[in-house]
């Protein structure tokens, strides 16, 4: 399979007029076509920040300082407005994180489908109404309630709402941010399905947002861990999850609940993420890791490779103990 999207480098920085926040530092990802990439890490660690800057939606205070990212053999960040705004929603898609504020309340949802669809594929509003019927009915909604509005519809229906708008125009690369936020079991495990299913009928390349690694384990082919707005491992999930080579995803794993387990309590990951508006030494991690030595506080880390297509961003060579995929 060949790269898709190929990410060099990336910095963005949020500028206020008291402190400079470094929301993304150097960042380099790769994706595949038809792969899905499972991007994970704690709240406030850069996924979202990452995901808006491939669509080009980075809001002042925000700025891409530097870097690439290049689909289709271009430069994003070099093209024009006009050129971004016919790549994005017809070559890529974002399901964002809340399907609850990311619908117009006073537009239809057959409307809003058609806009996508009239924008990129120059039909008629009639043909683009045709059409989103047909995407209703693929994400599992009755083709006859195009005429309905958000509020009339459940938090599982808004989301496979979302997701027939994100999938529109069969897009080449979908960036799901935390699509099953606010679900329940139930319809998290519905929604989750269909976007299986969705992947394996128009072969998308996805990057799934998340702070769930159960999720990652039924998803993903490929998995990138992100903290204090580094990648810090990249691994397939045999890598992650059996030859954690960070221990920053030997905490994240250490976690999750296991049934085959008999213990009394999770394993927290001490402390807090650092801050961001300071700059610092070495790990990012250092702080909160119990394995860290002095060498880890100093100076700058590069990733080296644990394994073919497994690289971390520790100097450590411990064995940690990893964690179950339960797929």
């Amino acid at each position: 399979m060949e790269d898709i999207l190929n990410i060099n480098d990336l910095v963005v920085r949020y500028h206020t007029e008291t402190d400079t926040v470094n929301a993304l530092n150097n960042i380099s990802l790769t994706l595949k076509e038809g792969e899905t990439l499972g991007l994970v890490g704690e709240t406030g660690a850069g996924k979202t920040t990452l995901a808006k800057s491939i669509m080009q939606l980075i809001a002042f205070p925000g700025k891409i300082e530097s870097g690439s990212i290049e689909y289709d053999g271009r430069n994003l960040l070099e093209l024009p407005i006009e050129e971004i705004q016919k790549i994005r929603g017809n070559d890529i898609s974002m399901i964002f994180q809340d399907p609850m504020s990311s619908l117009n309340p006073v537009i239809t949802v057959g409307d809003q489908i058609a806009e996508v669809i009239e924008t990129h594929d120059k039909c008629t509003h009639q043909e683009a109404l045709e059409k989103a019927k047909k995407m209703l009915e693929m994400v599992g909604i009755a083709p006859e309630r195009y005429k309905d509005y958000p509020h009339q519809f459940s938090g599982g229906m808004k989301q496979r709402v979302v997701i027939s708008i994100a999938l529109a125009c069969n897009p080449k690369i979908l960036i799901a941010d935390e699509p099953t936020t606010a679900l329940d079991v139930t319809i998290q495990a519905q929604v989750l399905e269909m976007m299986r299913d969705l992947r394996q009928k128009y072969n998308t390349a996805t990057i799934l947002i998340t702070h769930d690694l159960g999720i990652v384990a039924q998803m993903c082919d490929r998995v990138a861990i992100i903290y204090a707005g580094e990648i810090i491992e990249t691994g397939n999930l045999q890598d992650i999850y059996k030859h954690t080579a960070h221990p920053y995803t030997e905490g994240l794993l250490g976690s999750i609940p296991q049934i085959n387990k008999d213990v009394k309590r999770l394993t927290p990951i001490e402390g807090l993420m650092p801050d961001p508006t300071k700059t610092y030494e070495g790990c990012a991690f250092a702080e909160r890791c119990k394995y860290a030595t002095d060498a880890c506080r100093s100076g700058e880390l590069e990733f080296r490779c644990v394994s073919e297509g497994h690289y971390t961003k520790c100097i450590l060579d411990a064995p940690f103990k990893g964690g179950e995929i339960n797929e």
